[in-house]
C-alpha cells in the first residue's frame, strides 16, 4: 500500500493579530459571508462591521513565514462485521467449503498484516454472539478502536470463532457503531465499514431503512463520521444507501436505491422500476415477522463495494485495502500551537494549499464538508480537516499545505 507524494508544511509566526478582532473568525468579505447564518460549534460569530481582510499569507501583514513540517493524522475506523448464520455458507450459497466466513476473515487478516500500526481500528460483530435474541447488537465493540499495533491480534482472535446462527441486524448495528465513533476522542478521520452477505432481517419497515440512511447522512455531514459498506456477494439498497448517504459512493453515477428487488415495503407503491411488494418467506415462519420486500424489478448501479462469488476473497481484500488507505491518507492534519502555545488563538488560524505550478489557494473555514474549505476536527483544536473536492486532489498529487497563525480566520 503506497501513499501519494504530499509535502506538508506549517507556517508559524509570532501571534501578531492583523486587526483588533479577538473573535474566532470573520467572513471572507468582512460581512455577510461569514457565520451570520449561525455559529460554528465553538461559538464563532462573524462581525459585520470589519473591512476587507489582508492576505493571511503575506509576511507584510505580520502573520509569520517560518515553515516547519507537520503530518497527516491517521484515521479511526470500526469494522462492523456480519456474524449471522449465512456466513457459514459458501459464496455460491451452498453448504460447501471454504465458507464466506473463512474467506472473508482470511482477507481481513491479510490486509491488517500490511496496514501500518498507526491506523486506529476496532471490530464489532453483529448480531451479538453472546445474546439469546439473534437480533440483538452490542453497545460496545468486541475490540475497541485503537492503534493496530495493539488491536491487530485482538481482531484476529475474535475472528477465529465461527458464526453459530443468528439474523442480520444491519440497521441497529450501524447505529451502535456510529454511537461508538461519535464518543471516540480521536483527531483523525472517523468512519465505520459495514460488511454483510445479505440484507436486513430484523427491521421490517421501509421507514427503518429510510431513517438509517438519514442518520448516515447526518453522521457524515454534521459529525464527520463516514460510512463504507461492503456486500459479500450481495447488492442491495440498504448497503448502497449507507454508502451513498454516508459520503462514500463508489461512482458518480450510482444510486442509493439501486436494487428494485430487495427494498423493504408494505405495498406495491413502495417499490420502483417495475417491482412489486412480496413476502420474503414463501411460507409463514412461526414467531418471525412477515418481512416484505420489492421483487421482480430492474436493478441499477449500487454505491457500495461488492465481492462476487467468483472473486470473493480477492475482491473483498481489494475493497478493504482501498478503504484502509483512505483512512491513512485522510485530509486531516496536525495543528501545532506555534512557539508560544499559551497564546494560541483558534480564531486566528488560516489554511492554504498550493499545487505544483499553481498559485496558493487560501481556504476558508466552513461547516459544509461539501465545499473546498477546512474546519477543526474537534473543539480541542489539535487538528484540522481539509474538505470538499480539493481533498481528493490533494491526496492524488504533490501539494504544499500551509497553516499560518495570527490573522483572523477567513470564514465561508
Amino acid at each position: 500500500m503506497t501513499k501519494p507524494s504530499l509535502v506538508l508544511l506549517l507556517a508559524l509566526g509570532g501571534l501578531v493579530a492583523c486587526g483588533d478582532d479577538d473573535r474566532p473568525g470573520i467572513g471572507r468579505d468582512g460581512g455577510g459571508t461569514g457565520l451570520d447564518a449561525g455559529p460554528l460549534p465553538d461559538g464563532t460569530v462573524a462581525r459585520p462591521d470589519v473591512g476587507p481582510l489582508p492576505d493571511p499569507f503575506d509576511p507584510r501583514n505580520g502573520c509569520g513565514a517560518t515553515a516547519i513540517e507537520t503530518q497527516q493524522v491517521p484515521g479511526s475506523v470500526l469494522l462492523v462485521f456480519d456474524f449471522s448464520g449465512s456466513m457459514n455458507n459458501d459464496p455460491s450459497g451452498g453448504d460447501g467449503t471454504p465458507t464466506k466466513w473463512d474467506l472473508a476473515t482470511g482477507a481481513i487478516n491479510d490486509v491488517l498484516s500490511s496496514v501500518p500500526d498507526d491506523l486506529n481500528m476496532g471490530l464489532m460483530l453483529f448480531p451479538d454472539p453472546s445474546a439469546s435474541d439473534d437480533c440483538d447488537v452490542v453497545s460496545m465493540p468486541q475490540v475497541a478502536v485503537g492503534p493496530l499495533s495493539t488491536t491487530r491480534s485482538e481482531i484476529a482472535s475474535r475472528l477465529s470463532s465461527t458464526p453459530n446462527g443468528g439474523s442480520t441486524p444491519i440497521i441497529n448495528a450501524s447505529r451502535s457503531a456510529w454511537n461508538h465513533m461519535l464518543s471516540l476522542s480521536a483527531p483523525g478521520q472517523k468512519g465505520i465499514i459495514v460488511v454483510s452477505d445479505g440484507g436486513e432481517t430484523c427491521e421490517s419497515e421501509l421507514a427503518d431503512e429510510m431513517a438509517v440512511h438519514s442518520e448516515a447522512r447526518t453522521n457524515n455531514l454534521a459529525y464527520g463520521v463516514t460510512t463504507y459498506a461492503v456486500g459479500l456477494n450481495a447488492s442491495n439498497s440498504l448497503l448502497s444507501g449507507l454508502a451513498f448517504y454516508g459520503g462514500t459512493p463508489r461512482t458518480d453515477t450510482c444510486i442509493p436505491d439501486c436494487s428494485a428487488n430487495d427494498r423493504i415495503c408494505t405495498t406495491d407503491a413502495d417499490c420502483t422500476r417495475g417491482a412489486t411488494c412480496q413476502s420474503l418467506f414463501p411460507f409463514p415462519v412461526p414467531g418471525a415477522p412477515d418481512i416484505r420486500a420489492c421483487q421482480g424489478g430492474t436493478d441499477g448501479e449500487c454505491c457500495h463495494y461488492t465481492a462476487s462469488s467468483g472473486g470473493f476473497r480477492a475482491e473483498f481484500e481489494a475493497a478493504l485495502e482501498e478503504i484502509a488507505q483512505r483512512f491513512l491518507d485522510s485530509c486531516v492534519f496536525d495543528l501545532p500551537r506555534g512557539s508560544d502555545p499559551g497564546s494560541f488563538d483558534a480564531g486566528q488560524v488560516n489554511v492554504g494549499v498550493t499545487f505544483s505550478g499553481e498559485e496558493r489557494t487560501v481556504l476558508g473555514r466552513s461547516e459544509d464538508g461539501g465545499v473546498d474549505s477546512w474546519n477543526y476536527t474537534s473543539d480541542a483544536y489539535d487538528s484540522i480537516v481539509i474538505q470538499g473536492p480539493i481533498c481528493e486532489r490533494l491526496l492524488s498529487g504533490d501539494a504544499t499545505v500551509e497553516i499560518v497563525l495570527g490573522c483572523p480566520t477567513i470564514l465561508i
